[in-house]
């Protein structure tokens, strides 16, 4: 929606936009802001007992290696379309560590000039950040819970609520600073009890105090639903907003999960999905640029756009697949390597 029509007005989207971005909570900031729980969450629930660096190697290998493949072809993509490989110009060339770290387009929308295609988004940087901290963050959690995420949960407040009076150039929801305290909470929600609990067993198979917790989940879902709902401001920052809506969002999601489950197709179908799921998020975007400068930023009818949109669904699918693969020959080309040393 960003590229057809705020950017490029190709398509009038207004009443998607309408949906989408509400007075208190934007869908697409809530999705962004959901990712990074749930990847504080999967890290926290896949915990192994390995050194840090271990750890670093095999969480940075999984996503790096396919941005440099999305990376390299989006590159060779554009250098053909534009019949020139000097894509950039007046960047000093030891910025190009950025890309190498995967931070480049997350720096850019700082203000810093990088060799960014936009592979990957803000968001690639953002998380990158974030699984560097989770040792440190795993660590002192469990040293003492409840202080840290009181003393955390205040350092949220604070910059979520004197933000923009820091003049920091970056939008709140792309920074680290921010969204590491989601990171965070996903890894504490997992780790609880309660949660453990509610994803062995949803309440819907509980024998005892059904009704109950059925009212606590609807009770959940009309804090959200006024939240999306209200087209009046609510005075609390954005930032937290939605961090209220994740938590609650997730929560009633986890107590669905046993019944998603007995859907064996779509079981099947999110696997495989999932399988190239990070491939899926470092091309979609490319692919969508390079679909509208190729129709060359046109007005389009109904039609056209229904067309354009399954041409990006088909692409970004078959992209993502070829990327997987490659992904996956060397990743077992450095398996292999390194079990002959």
């Amino acid at each position: 929606m960003m590229d057809v029509y705020i950017i490029h007005p190709m398509y009038n989207l207004k009443f998607l936009d309408i949906i989408i971005s509400r007075p208190n909570l934007h869908l697409a900031m809530f999705a962004c802001g959901m990712f990074v729980f749930i990847s504080g969450a999967t890290l926290k629930l896949n915990e192994r007992d390995e050194s840090v660096i271990s750890f670093y190697k095999r969480r940075l290998t999984k996503i790096l290696i396919p941005f440099y493949i999305s990376y390299i072809l989006y590159f060779c993509i554009k250098a053909i379309t534009l019949h020139n490989v000097h894509l950039f110009g007046g960047i000093s060339k030891w910025r190009f560590i950025y890309t190498i770290f995967g931070i480049d387009e997350y720096l850019n929308a700082a203000g810093i000039k990088t060799f960014t295609l936009g592979v990957g988004e803000w968001f690639l940087g953002c998380i990158i950040l974030c699984y560097m901290f989770y040792p440190l963050l795993s660590y002192i959690d469990s040293k003492n819970r409840k202080v840290f995420f009181i003393v955390f949960s205040i350092y949220y407040i604070f910059i979520s609520t004197y933000y923009d009076k820091l003049n920091i150039v970056m939008p709140r929801h792309f920074n680290f600073i921010c969204q590491i305290y989601n990171f965070y909470l996903g890894i504490v929600f997992i780790d609880t009890k309660i949660f453990r609990s509610i994803l062995s067993k949803s309440i819907f198979e509980e024998k005892n105090n059904k009704i109950k917790n059925a009212l606590g989940l609807l009770f959940l879902l009309s804090i959200v639903s006024i939240i999306y709902i209200s087209d009046f401001k609510i005075r609390i920052p954005d930032n937290i907003l939605t961090t209220i809506a994740v938590i609650i969002v997730f929560i009633v999601c986890a107590n669905f999960e046993s019944i998603l489950n007995s859907c064996k197709n779509t079981i099947y179908i999110i696997n495989k999905f999932n399988k190239i799921s990070i491939e899926i998020f470092l091309v979609h975007h490319f692919v969508i640029y390079q679909i509208d400068y190729m129709i060359s930023y046109r007005r389009l009818r109904g039609y056209e756009m229904l067309c354009i949109f399954i041409i990006d669904f088909v692409l970004v699918i078959l992209i993502a697949f070829i990327v997987h693969l490659i992904n996956n020959f060397i990743y077992n080309f450095m398996y292999k390597a390194s079990n002959q040393r």
